[in-house]
Parts: C-alpha cells; sequence; structure tokens
C-alpha cells in the first residue's frame, strides 16, 4: 500500500476533481509511475499517456495532466528559521505599510511578477489545443471538431464527457455550436468512429473502385453543410408594395395552406400548424392616396401588414420549387422574402413591432428553415417569441387566432432548439396558456394541440434527458431520464384522438398527421440513438477485441429495436406521403427525417444477427444498404438536388460515402485478439447499477417496439408494424451458444486458407488485406475502450447525466 508521505509526491490544484488513487494498488517507484490525463482518470478509462493522449485526440477534449511538485527535504531548524524570518518581515511590512488593503495590494502584485516570470522561463505541460495533430490515416484527415466545454479551471470540466456538442464550421469557415441533440454533433461523432476504423475498410480487392468511397464524408469532419455565414438576398431597391396577380396569390395561397396549415380544410386533424389567415387574398396597396407630404417610410408603415403575405409567397414558392416546376426567376421566393424584410424594417427596433407582427417573423423562420438557414431562424424565432412575451402572450393575453399563433411559434422554437441542440427561448414553466381548443370558423385543433404536446416532449428530452438546459432537478440518474421519456412518448402515442392514428397499414390519408407521426418516430431515435450508436461500436470492436468480461448488449436489445423500427416506420412514410400528394415534395422536416432514418438503417448492418456469415473474402451485398429503403432515401435528395439545394447535394453525398464505408467495413474479415480488456467479471454483465438492472428488466414494458436485434431478419418488411414478445438472452445461454473466442478464430483462419490461397494468385497483396489489429496499437486502444463499455459509462457519456 501506498504511504501517505510517498502521496503527497503528485499533487495537483484540481486534485478534487481526479479519482482517488487505487488503494490496493502495489508500490511503484516514482520515476517508474505513468501519468494519467484527469479525463481518462475520472472516466477510468485507459490512457496511453501521450500529449495530448489517444482518447483526449479522438474526442477533441483538452487532455490536462496533474502538475507534479517535487518533495524536497528541508531540516527541522532550518523550518523553523524560515518561519521566524516570514513572520519578522510581516510585522516589518505592517510597520511601513498599516494599510491592510495596500499591503495585499503589494503581495499580489509581487505574486504575480514571480508567477510571470517562472511561467516564461519553462514550458508548459500540457501543449495547446490548436496545435493537436490528427491521428494518422491511410489519407489525409482534417482536425477534429472542438467539443463545447467550461472553463478548464473549474470543477465541472474534467466530468464532462466527450459528446457534449461541438464547435463545427460551416463552408465559409464560421464555427458554431451545435449541441447533443444536433444532427450535425451525431454526424461529427459518427465521422470519428468511421475515421478510427478506415484502415479496416479501405483497400478490399474484392471491391471495384466507386465515386462514393467514403473519402469525401471523413475529409467533412469538423464541419457541417450551412450558408447562413453567407446574407440572405438582399435588393435595396425591392418594392414591397408590389404584388402578384390576384390569381397567383391565391394559387400560393391555397398551396401553402396544403403544406403547411389545414389542407384548405380537408386535413381532419385541422393541421399541425396554424400561422393566420391564409384564405383571403390581399388588396393591391394604392400609394397615390396618401397625401402629397407623406414619406416613404409613411406609406410602408401603412401596408406593413403586406409582410405576412409576402413570407407566404417566399415559403409557397419554395415549397413548390421541383426539378419539374422551377420558378422563373429561380431566386423568386427570395425576392418575396426580401420585400417582406423591407416593410418589417431594424428587426432590434422595438417601437415598430406590434403582437401582429409575431406570426410574420414566425413565418420567416420557417422559411428560412426551409432554406436550410436554420441559424437565422433560430434569430428570427428568438426575436419573435421575446416579441410575443413583451405582449404577454405567454400568459394568455390573446383570444384563440392569437393563441394558436403562439403555439406554432412555441412548436418551431422547441423543433429549432431539437435541430441546434440548444436551449429553447423560453422555459416551460413561463408558459401559462391554455391549449388550443375548437372554435368557429377556425379549422380543429386536434392537430395542432397534439403537435404542441409532441413539441413538449422534444422540450423534455432535449433539456433534461440530454441535459441542454435542465429543469428536471428530481435526483435520479440517466437511465431513469431516458425511461421516464420513453413513458412520456408512450402515453401521447396512446392518447390520440381518433383522427390522428394511424391505419392498419401504418398510414393515413391526412399528410399532417402523417407528419406528426414522423416527428414522433424521430423524437424516438433522438432518445434512444446514443445507445444504439454504442452498440453498433461495441459490436464492431468485438470483431477485433475479444473480452473475458461481457458487457452483454442484449440488455438494451429493445430500446435497439425501436430506433431501427422507428427508422423503417419513418421511411414508410414518406414514401406513403409522396404518393398521396403527387407531385408535391417533401419540406425540410420531412427530409432530415428521411435523412436520419437512413443513416439508422445503414448502421444496423454493423449489428450482429442470427444468421450464418458467409465468408469474408466473398460476401454478399449489404441487405439494407442496397435495399429500397436506403435506395429511396439517396434517390430522394438526389431529386431535391436538381432543384440547385446544396443542402440536398450533400444530404445525398453523405449517404452514398457512408453506405460505402458500411459495406466495407462488414465485408472486413475480424481479426480477434484474444486478451483480457477491463475489470474483473461482474456478476450483472450488462447492467451496472440496481437502477439500471431494474430499468433493464422493464425496458420491454415502455419501448414501443421489443424484438432484439439478434432476431431481427434483414428482409423482414419495412411496412410490418405489428410487434412481438422478445425473450433476452441470459449470459449464460449466451455463452454456451457462441464456442470460444479462441475456436472461433482458428476455424476461421482454417476456413480462410483455401480462399486466401486462391486470392493471392488472383490479386496482388494489399494493406488493406492483411491489415490486423494488435494490442499496442492506436486502433487498438479506441477499439478496446468501445468494448469494455459498462451502461454507467453509456448513460453518462453519451446522455451527459
Amino acid at each position: 500500500m501506498q504511504q501517505p508521505h510517498e502521496q503527497q509526491q503528485t499533487e495537483t490544484p484540481s486534485r478534487a476533481s481526479r479519482l482517488p488513487v487505487n488503494p490496493r494498488r502495489h508500490k511503484v517507484a516514482p520515476e517508474q509511475r505513468k501519468r494519467v490525463a484527469t479525463a481518462c482518470n475520472v472516466r477510468r478509462i485507459k490512457c496511453s499517456g501521450e500529449k495530448p493522449c489517444r482518447q483526449c485526440r479522438s474526442s477533441s477534449r483538452d487532455c490536462v495532466y496533474p502538475t507534479v511538485i517535487e518533495k524536497v527535504a528541508v531540516a527541522r531548524n532550518e523550518l523553523e528559521d524560515l518561519r521566524r524570518r516570514c513572520e519578522a518581515a510581516e510585522r516589518v511590512l505592517q510597520i511601513k505599510v498599516p494599510d491592510a488593503a495596500e499591503r495585499r495590494q503589494l503581495l499580489q502584485q509581487e505574486l504575480d511578477n514571480t508567477t510571470s516570470s517562472r511561467a516564461g522561463s519553462s514550458s508548459s505541460f500540457t501543449p495547446p489545443q490548436q496545435h493537436q495533430q490528427p491521428v494518422p490515416q491511410p489519407q489525409p484527415q482534417p482536425q477534429h471538431a472542438q467539443s463545447w466545454r467550461p472553463d478548464p479551471s473549474g470543477s465541472d470540466a474534467e466530468a464532462s464527457p466527450a459528446n457534449d456538442g461541438r464547435m463545427l464550421s460551416d463552408p465559409d469557415g464560421n464555427a458554431r455550436f451545435l449541441g447533443e441533440t444536433s444532427g450535425a454533433t451525431f454526424l461529427d461523432c459518427l465521422k470519428e468512429f468511421m475515421s478510427t476504423v478506415f484502415p479496416l475498410a479501405y483497400n478490399r480487392p474484392w471491391l471495384s473502385p466507386t465515386p462514393n468511397n467514403g473519402s469525401t464524408f471523413l475529409a467533412s469532419l469538423g464541419r457541417y453543410q450551412t450558408y447562413d455565414s453567407r446574407p440572405v438576398y438582399e435588393d435595396t431597391n425591392v418594392d414591397p408594395l408590389v404584388l402578384p396577380s390576384r390569381r397567383d396569390m391565391s394559387v400560393m395561397l391555397n398551396d401553402l395552406r396544403f403544406f403547411i396549415q389545414d389542407g384548405s380544410g380537408t386535413f381532419p386533424c385541422g393541421g399541425i400548424y396554424w400561422w393566420g389567415d391564409l384564405g383571403s387574398v390581399p388588396v393591391d396597396p394604392n400609394p397615390g392616396s396618401f397625401p402629397a407630404g407623406a414619406s416613404r417610410q409613411d406609406v410602408l408603415d401603412k401596408y406593413r401588414h403586406l409582410a405576412f403575405y409576402h413570407t407566404a409567397f417566399a415559403v409557397a414558392c419554395q415549397a413548390n420549387t421541383t426539378a419539374a416546376r422551377m420558378p422563373d426567376p429561380a431566386d423568386l421566393s427570395q425576392v418575396y422574402f426580401a420585400r417582406a424584410r423591407r416593410l418589417l424594417g431594424n428587426p432590434l427596433d422595438i417601437t415598430s413591432w406590434t403582437i401582429s407582427d409575431v406570426a410574420v417573423l414566425a413565418l420567416m423562420g420557417f422559411y428560412l428553415i426551409e432554406m436550410n438557414r436554420r441559424d437565422a431562424a433560430y434569430m428570427y424565432v428568438s426575436n419573435a417569441m421575446h416579441i410575443a412575451m413583451m405582449h404577454g402572450a405567454h400568459r394568455g393575453w390573446l383570444d384563440e387566432r392569437g393563441k394558436r399563433v403562439f403555439w406554432t411559434l412555441y412548436i418551431l422554437d422547441r423543433w429549432l432548439s431539437c435541430l441546434m441542440g440548444r436551449p429553447p427561448t423560453i422555459s416551460e414553466d413561463a408558459v401559462r396558456l391554455p391549449l388550443p381548443c375548437d372554435a368557429p370558423s377556425l379549422p380543429p385543433a386536434a392537430g395542432l394541440r397534439a403537435h404542441v404536446e409532441l413539441a413538449r416532449i422534444s422540450g423534455h428530452i432535449v433539456c433534461n434527458t440530454y441535459r441542454v438546459a435542465p429543469y428536471d432537478h428530481h435526483p435520479a440518474g440517466a437511465a431513469r431520464h431516458v425511461e421516464r421519456a420513453l413513458q412520456m412518448l408512450e402515453t401521447w402515442l396512446s392518447s390520440l384522438p381518433p383522427t390522428l392514428q394511424l391505419t392498419v397499414n401504418g398510414a393515413s390519408t391526412d399528410p399532417a398527421c402523417c407528419l406528426l407521426h414522423m416527428n414522433y418516430n424521430q423524437l424516438l431515435v433522438l432518445l434512444v440513438r446514443p445507445i444504439f450508436f454504442v452498440a453498433v461500436k461495441k459490436a464492431f470492436a468485438e470483431r477485433y477485441v475479444a473480452l473475458e468480461r461481457h458487457w452483454n448488449i442484449e440488455h438494451h436489445s429493445p430500446r435497439i429495436r425501436a430506433c431501427s423500427d422507428a427508422a423503417r416506420r419513418n421511411l414508410y412514410l414518406a414514401r406513403w406521403l409522396l404518393k398521396l400528394s403527387g407531385s408535391r415534395k417533401l419540406l425540410q422536416a420531412g427530409l432530415h427525417h428521411v435523412f436520419n432514418a437512413a443513416i439508422i438503417l445503414m448502421l444496423e448492418e454493423l449489428l450482429p444477427q442470427h444468421q450464418p456469415q458467409p465468408q469474408p473474402q466473398a460476401p454478399p451485398l449489404s441487405p439494407s444498404a442496397e435495399s429500397d429503403d436506403v435506395a429511396f432515401a439517396i434517390g430522394v435528395f438526389d431529386e431535391e438536388s436538381k432543384t440547385g439545394s446544396n443542402y440536398a447535394r450533400d444530404c445525398a453525398t453523405v449517404l452514398k460515402d457512408l453506405r460505402s464505408l458500411i459495406q466495407r467495413l462488414r465485408h472486413a474479415p475480424p481479426g480477434i485478439v484474444p486478451v483480457r480488456v477491463g475489470g474483473p467479471s461482474s456478476s450483472t454483465p450488462g447492467l451496472s447499477t440496481p437502477e439500471d438492472v431494474t430499468l433493464g428488466a422493464r425496458s420491454t414494458s415502455s419501448t414501443p417496439t421489443t424484438t432484439g436485434p439478434r432476431e431481427y431478419h434483414p428482409h423482414h418488411h419495412h411496412h410490418h408494424q405489428h410487434q412481438h414478445q422478445h425473450h433476452l438472452h441470459q449470459p449464460h445461454q449466451h455463452h454456451q451458444q457462441q464456442p470460444p473466442l479462441q475456436l472461433q478464430q482458428q476455424q476461421q483462419q482454417q476456413q480462410q486458407q483455401p480462399q486466401q490461397q486462391q486470392q493471392q494468385q488472383a490479386f496482388a497483396p494489399s494493406p488493406g488485406l492483411h491489415f490486423q489489429v494488435n494490442e499496442g496499437d492506436a486502433i487498438y486502444q479506441e477499439l478496446a475502450m468501445w468494448a469494455d463499455n459498462t451502461d454507467l459509462q453509456l448513460y453518462s457519456n453519451n446522455y451527459l447525466i
């Protein structure tokens, strides 16, 4: 056991933030002790000892090591002499400088001078993060995105997990914070995963070169697709008093009601948004009726209400833009938007804003979302929410129309909060407005009311489950927050009125109802996606790293299955919507759901399945990567990219690159290294805490679908909506069914020998074919960290609780 006086040799100012030394550890000489980064220490993971270490570099954390302070032996009489001299110096200083404040100032100046002189003569133990280099890969890799962290001097800095948001750069190089729930943040984590396993998936001789080989996807690490840094269309000569013909205005308003409101009265649920009166066509302005001395601004103020219609025309024009129906001119929607901005004037001038402008700003935010300018939409919606609060809309000082406009704004605010991973503009407790209700001359309120309740669940997931801005401070672990969110989603689904329920074939003739269920499925994907992604990484790592202690992911199989099933339902609903609406296209929310669903289905191919695995040298094509689902998703974005949409083009490229990479990963032959990773065997392989044991046993009751991934058949029809009972494999049964890892490796080598000899005659040796993972390699350490996971690390590192 290490003695107390030896433990004092390495001290750090933030020692309270580090875990204590294991009292059972054997004594190690000071010169042979290996230093561990504080972030690795608090997570109890293996540290490579580099500066920065492998784990911190892959997660873009500040790699901070404890400062080493050498122990100095001083004779007791010398120590007493130093104390007496110090006391005498303090008495003399007190006589010379009677003022206590002045004495403290002089002492602080002297300490600052001493510290700065020492810092200038010695090098820092930890290099700055800007000079960190990425891990060497077969091709050049970009620098990792920066993880957002609090001040490193704070006590919570080292306890901050890796997935706590990213500072991602747009194509112009401007960095913006995107939180944990953002799809761009998850995509960046996926790029890190693919970059790490890239050597195992590259240069397979049986795969022919393709244009989409994954290089574009990997090269975009640390970046995301947006054009928010570029100015929105601005024309100083635009005339906001010019309106289209009455026929064109009527057509555009009817189209808009179908896209984003009540379907011109045909939707049984009444729609899931309400922006205002889109049925009346505005009257052409007559500036000549003003007095001769009237200023231009007075005329614009008189027709300020036209800003709502110009914005409506912009949204309708953008929604109707397809490859076969391009507007003339191509930027027509931006012209309408510029007219609306010209009428509204300065967004910071509070003297000109009224409660009527809230609907205009909310609709402008919706248009900016359609243009993939989410940061700009975030600002417009935030401004609209503050104006609404300034007029007391959140407290109920509104009629039914104003109440519906506020709840539509609330839905947009929660939607953007989820998209960007940022706190919502208004807290849940601050809203004291009743839910929408049916009223004469207004569409039914069922759809909007259900959408508001779903938006509340979205806010709970963002703020409490992912801890973006927590307001639920009840003592509970991360697993409990996930369980509660699942129960909220299940309650919402079971309490829907008949007009919002899907038919037996899993669809509805009401497009608004279908989109509402797509939003529900996306929230389910968002909620269990961290568990799903950890299962993918663990399943892949176990192909190369053998463990003596198994963390059985099948304890989470109902939630993993729920993630993939929700993705399939969304792709089915997207197909149905396109068929239902004819020539009309999916709007931004639908495209977002399709993109995320396709990624989940492709990642599912890396999960283990109860099917005989083919030989690594000649495997069949991936069932889902080549299925109609993923091909349909890619086709949707390919078609949308024909309109000139950079967002659709980049999404299609990502899906094609990811499909190519996952095919290569599936084809990569396993190379198990039978070594021991992790601590002693646990009595409960899958769950770490008593709370998680309880949740694992009852997770089937709160998850909408209950079939484990190992029982999933890849050719299962994606229209299938029924649920089946699932029996979780017990750990001892699982080990009985599987042969020892060493025996598996020998059998695979015997089966591969004749085919490898044939391939050596047909193909030249390639580095990718003979790539092996050896203990001590950087990639091995990363795989071992993925494989040696626990539920405690799963929840704390991925949900930030």
